[in-house]
């Protein structure tokens, strides 16, 4: 109870015993203590530092009552404790004014609606505030396949501070993370304490929102470096939030297996590819929105037309429709 003041358990037993025989010698209080000769020593040293013992002639010591002894320091402390306190109260009162401040000025850059965010390191800044804030939920879809290791670990200190505060976390990566060992560790670990996460095969764009009330979307899905929008609209976050449940419907939990589908039917990558297809985009952009190689693409590609029989994209589509796939 006394160590921040010096006092520890072997003072305390030095003390006790010289109050208890103050004719003890140094052998004496060994012995009863169990202490060392050194150790009964040291804490003569600390109790006579402290006033608790005054040396006599005879070199005896005489113990002094704590309330005498300690009073004038325990005076002090509550001195050095309030002052702390009356600069603690003025620097929360600088940082309300400073956070006023600072609120201010990010009203004035926008519309209090939509927020744009020029460059990753303003983003990486609102997203650190974001989360700082989020009290319910964060939402997230995390397209361009695995991440680092590096990068996942890093982003773990965080998460756990989240589920800490009861913050539910769900988050959407694409099908190609499964293929990726850090990435499956890393969901396995979050679904361990709290976390969930499931896979797309595709997935519309990057965004973050935070307890149903911002989104952080890219200023242009296909380059996340441009920069992004927060967007605190309560319409468009609900439109938002609704794509991201439609999404999360039908994503599957990382770490199940596919369901067995039949010859008839095509699985829900195959259905991505095919309506990526049909809708025009290049191998270059299937790769870039499912988070695959351009390689995995063609191939891909390749025993489609394969398993549907036919030797053109054209031809795909056709038979897919025909077939009722789409």
């Amino acid at each position: 109870m006394l160590e921040t003041i010096g006092i520890d358990t072997a003072a305390h037993d030095v003390y006790r015993a010289l109050l208890l025989h103050p004719s003890w010698t140094l052998k004496d209080i060994s012995q009863d203590t169990g202490l060392t000769d050194d150790e009964v020593r040291s804490a003569l040293d600390r109790l006579a530092q402290l006033s608790l013992l005054h040396e006599a002639a005879d070199h005896q010591f005489v113990p002094v009552s704590p309330d005498v002894a300690l009073s004038p320091l325990l005076l002090r402390k509550e001195a050095e404790l309030d002052e702390r306190r009356a600069r603690l109260s003025q620097e929360r009162a600088a940082l309300a004014a400073l956070t006023s401040e600072y609120a201010a000025c990010a009203t004035g850059r926008t519309d209090s609606g939509v927020e744009r965010l020029e460059g990753v390191e303003a983003v990486r800044v609102r997203l650190m505030e974001l989360a700082h804030r989020a009290h319910s939920e964060v939402l997230t879809f995390v397209p361009g396949g695995a991440l680092s290791a590096a990068a996942l670990q890093a982003g773990r200190p965080l998460d756990e501070q989240h589920l800490a505060r009861g913050v539910r976390m769900r988050t959407v990566y694409l099908d190609s993370v499964r293929n990726d060992s850090a990435t499956v560790e890393y969901a396995t670990w979050l679904t361990s304490v709290g976390g969930e996460t499931r896979t797309a095969p595709t997935l519309p764009m990057r965004m973050i929102l935070c307890d149903r009330e911002a989104a952080v979307i890219p200023i242009d899905a296909d380059d996340s470096k441009k920069g992004a929008l927060l967007i605190r609209y309560p319409s468009m976050v609900r439109a938002l939030e609704e794509l991201f449940d439609l999404v999360w419907e039908s994503a599957r939990p990382l770490g199940t297996t596919p369901q067995d589908v039949s010859e008839s039917a095509p699985t829900d990558r195959e259905a991505a590819l095919l309506r990526m297809l049909a809708a025009g985009l290049t191998d270059e952009g299937i790769a870039r929105k499912m988070g695959v190689s351009l390689r995995t693409v063609r191939r891909n590609t390749a025993d489609l037309q394969r398993r549907l029989g036919v030797q053109s994209r054209f031809q795909a589509g056709a038979e897919a429709v025909r077939r009722g796939w789409m």
